[in-house]
């Protein structure tokens, strides 16, 4: 790349140059002369030309290169947040199946809890029914011992009736 305050000192000395030469040229008449000034001044321009399009190409090659590289970091950027937005959904899958793992979790521990509880229920009207009966077969066993001896009493009493009128008709049969 060529040194830029030296092109354009020289073109402009240049530049210069080549119009003394064509106003020299023209008020000596010497037509030879003013061609190589004329030349000396479009050689000038042209080299100015050339040195602000290499500026030109220079500038556009490092904003090229810019945006490239601010391209390229926005593709980063764009795959650093894909590995966030990644990492959040991992972890937001993972939460809900923790959350859900402990929802069955806690589900079970209630229908079990629920089931035994049902369980203890029936073994206590099991036990209720249990101490019913008992309760029923002691009082048919003591109803039944009450009848007995209620039995034995009047049987008792049957044989005690039988006994006194076969003496009142023994009593009776002995005064006739």
């Amino acid at each position: 790349m060529p040194d830029e305050t030296t092109n354009t000192s020289s073109g402009v000395f240049d530049k210069l140059a080549g119009k003394a030469k064509q106003t020299v040229g023209k008020l000596a008449g010497n037509d030879t002369l003013v061609r190589e000034g004329e030349l000396q001044q479009a050689k000038s321009a042209a080299a100015e030309k050339a040195a602000r399009l290499e500026a030109e190409a220079q500038h556009a090659e490092r904003e090229s290169e810019l945006a490239a590289e601010q391209q390229a970091n926005q593709i980063e950027q764009q795959r650093v947040q894909a590995e966030l937005d990644e990492k959040a959904r991992q972890d937001d899958l993972e939460r809900e199946e923790r959350l859900a793992t402990t929802e069955v979790a806690q589900e079970a521990a209630r229908r079990e809890a629920a089931i035994e509880r049902q369980e203890q229920a029936e073994e206590q009207a099991l036990d209720r029914k249990e101490v019913d009966v008992v309760v029923e077969h002691v009082d048919g066993v003591h109803e039944a011992d009450e009848l007995e001896q209620e039995a034995h009493r009047a049987e008792a009493t049957a044989e005690a009736l039988e006994a006194a009128q076969r003496r009142l008709e023994a009593t009776t049969n002995e005064g006739r």
